[in-house]
């Protein structure tokens, strides 16, 4: 019987607990170890009054979804809107299936100028952009460059996380950290003591926000998805002893 692939690895996954357990379950499948060391932790907003009235005001054309978090901020509510939706992903499109709702749109990758194209014609259309309020502006600032009026509203908190002693000698031992947000990156760097192992982004947002914090990125998931991060990670250990 042939060896799994990643068999004798260690994959260690960042997300908070709560959402890592897909990414687990495959890395386990494969062979490897895959212990959680969340490096960011995701909270509701102080107020969501704000966002609250704008769904509830009903009269935007896009709803546009960057994480499956901003999906969740915003919940049933959405049975009741009439806008389309997109959603950046596929995780992020799966999440609004669980309520019954269809995305119109969903981009190859996660670029904002993707994105952008994608629901065009924008001039004169309104669009609403719940997320984490420390988001990057870069796609807000594509939507309005292409003639949009773009309400951006704060859905959620994104708030970094100190890994317990057993969490960071998980990372220090790890062959492989896997970053799914730029959030989780910079906390990474914060550590300072990840040894040796093999970062892998989800996609070239990610990937550059770990490189501004001063990381050094070995792979980038052609799919900006947790698939496509196990892909990249089989591809690069499945052929090494």
């Amino acid at each position: 019987m042939a060896e799994l692939p990643l068999a004798g690895r260690s994959i260690a996954v960042t997300r908070p607990r709560e959402h890592a357990g897909f990414l687990v379950d495959q890395l386990q499948a494969l062979g490897a170890d895959a212990p959680v060391a969340p490096l960011i932790a995701i909270e509701p907003v102080a107020d969501d009054g704000e966002l609250a009235r704008l769904v509830k005001r009903g009269d935007h054309d896009w709803i546009v979804f960057t994480s499956a978090n901003a999906v969740r901020a915003v919940g049933p509510a959405l049975a009741r809107v009439r806008a389309r939706f997109a959603a950046v992903g596929p995780a992020t499109a799966a999440s609004l299936r669980e309520l019954g709702l269809e995305p119109a749109f969903v981009p190859d990758r996660y670029e904002a100028g993707r994105i952008a194209h994608g629901l065009e014609p924008l001039r004169g259309v309104r669009v609403l952009l719940p997320q984490s309020e420390i988001a990057e502006p870069a796609l807000a600032a594509e939507l309005r460059a292409r003639g949009a009026t773009v309400d951006v509203v704060d859905a959620y908190r994104t708030i970094p996380r100190e890994p317990g002693p057993q969490e960071r000698a998980a990372l220090r031992g790890a062959d492989a950290i896997l970053l799914a947000s730029g959030s989780a990156a910079r906390s990474l760097a914060r550590l300072g003591d990840t040894a040796d192992a093999l970062v892998v982004c989800i996609g070239p947002t990610t990937a550059e926000a770990a490189r501004e914090s001063g990381l050094e990125v070995g792979l980038v998931a052609e799919e900006a998805t947790a698939q496509g991060m196990i892909a990249a990670v089989v591809s690069y250990f499945g052929g090494r002893d």
